[in-house]
């Protein structure tokens, strides 16, 4: 996992960066490092969006809100769909561009404070998203469809 991805110019200055990281354009962040930003906020979902005609998209949803956080070339989002694989519980035999669903509840990678687990759905190539990442809290209310 020696890349990292590098942030858009307009994710510098946005809200869902931990300030205390003082982020700017030429700076880097991995998987570990957006999921604990988005925690910072309660961002529900971390979406890896594919490009139509430009670079691949990192998005947040915020309070119901898009908020782009980085722009990848194809050898950025392979090594963070790679990153956030590995992270899983169980994570095992990885194959880029195939569908999966996945648990992250600090098994490999621990957890920001507040989050209780992160369900992995992990897409085909040739959709729209290529990854969503949802983000369950302590204290949230289940509503069942995670299987816990």
């Amino acid at each position: 996992m020696g890349s990292l991805i590098k942030l858009n110019a307009e994710a510098a200055d946005s809200p869902f960066l931990v300030a205390s990281t003082k982020m700017r354009p030429s700076m880097t962040a991995t998987f570990a490092e957006l999921l604990t930003s988005a925690a910072t906020l309660h961002a529900n979902e971390i979406q890896l969006r594919a490009g139509d005609e430009g670079p691949d998209q990192v998005v947040a949803m915020v309070r119901g809100d898009s908020v782009l956080v980085a722009e990848l070339d194809a050898a950025a989002t392979a090594d963070f769909l790679a990153q956030a694989f590995l992270a899983c519980d169980g994570a095992d035999d990885y194959r880029a561009g195939a569908g999966r669903m996945m648990r992250l509840t600090g098994e490999r990678l621990a957890l920001p404070k507040g989050i209780a687990q992160v369900l992995m759905q992990f897409l085909p190539q040739g959709g729209a998203r290529q990854l969503v990442a949802r983000i369950s809290y302590d204290g949230d209310v289940c509503c069942g469809s995670c299987g816990s």
